[in-house]
């Protein structure tokens, strides 16, 4: 049996051939920040059947970033890419975990 399938909780049920074993479905995790690891507020935790029954902003919030990094981040990164454009900051002073981010950024 396969290891995924041994840590799941097993519930058994009667069939006409015997006896017959299913496994309950995990719960997946909860949506978590790209750079600081917070939970995302406004981002629904269930499986991919049922994210896919729901609404486009019914998925994630709609932002910049949204579903992928808190607001304080984001903030920071929108702060970081207009401070580089402007030229007050250097690419090499922005830390190494933002600056994709900060390249992701249009405008």
């Amino acid at each position: 049996m396969r290891r995924a399938l041994q840590r799941k909780r097993k519930t058994f049920r009667k069939s006409v051939s015997g006896k017959t074993v299913l496994f309950k479905r995990r719960k997946p995790s909860k949506a978590t920040c790209g750079l600081c690891g917070t939970l995302l507020h406004g981002v629904p935790n269930r499986r991919i059947a049922e994210l896919g029954k729901l609404s486009k902003t019914e998925k994630r919030p709609e932002r910049k970033f949204g579903g992928v990094l808190c607001a304080h981040c984001a903030q920071r990164v929108i702060i970081d890419k207009t401070r580089l454009k402007s030229g007050a900051l250097k690419a090499e002073d922005i830390p190494l975990n933002r600056l994709n981010y900060v390249k992701a950024l249009k405008g």
